[in-house]
């Protein structure tokens, strides 16, 4: 009987949340700093044993992330796949809860010491991240957390999970 008389309340609290809040959908689309030309699976004409740096660069431009001794290049994407955003007014201020489903994509190429291909790593997922804030009529009012990315489209994790040389974000 307690049970359902919370699931009510919270139900309740749900369903005044959602008729308070006016709801700002998230458009699919890349992010304003994302490249848009990681690929779902490696490229063919990046070839292991064949393809040199500059071959990789011509085609896929500036990295994302490079090794200091040049020896692995990473490329990132991001991309919404759309969500929601609920802006909540209150008395004095407003805030906002969302959720954004998100497709990451990485490319990481690595070189031997004449700077030829010597592995081509591909990663993909798709993940929901999540955002929250508080605009108040204060100066120092807006506060905002975001989750975690689930894939780190700039590398910074490179030199740890794949126990390759130390790297520097570009």
């Amino acid at each position: 009987m307690y049970g359902s008389q919370i699931r009510s309340l919270a139900l309740a609290g749900g369903v005044v949340l959602l008729l308070s809040a006016c709801p700002i959908p998230i458009l699919s689309g890349y992010e304003g700093d994302s490249r848009e030309n990681v690929p779902a699976t490696a490229p063919d004409t990046l070839r292991k044993g064949e393809s040199s740096r500059e071959d990789v660069l011509m085609q896929l431009g500036e990295p994302d992330a490079v090794a200091l001794d040049e020896s692995w290049m990473e490329f990132g994407s991001r991309y919404s796949l759309g969500g929601l955003f609920l802006f909540i007014p209150t008395w004095g201020g407003a805030g906002i809860v969302g959720t954004d489903r998100i497709r990451y994509r990485r490319l990481i190429i690595e070189f031997d010491q004449a700077g030829i291909i010597s592995e081509v790593i591909m990663e993909s997922t798709t993940c929901f991240e999540n955002a929250a804030g508080v605009i108040a009529d204060q100066p120092h009012g807006d506060a905002g957390v975001a989750s975690k990315p689930c894939l780190d489209r700039l590398g910074h994790d490179i030199p740890e999970k794949y126990h390759l040389s130390d790297g520097r974000a570009l």
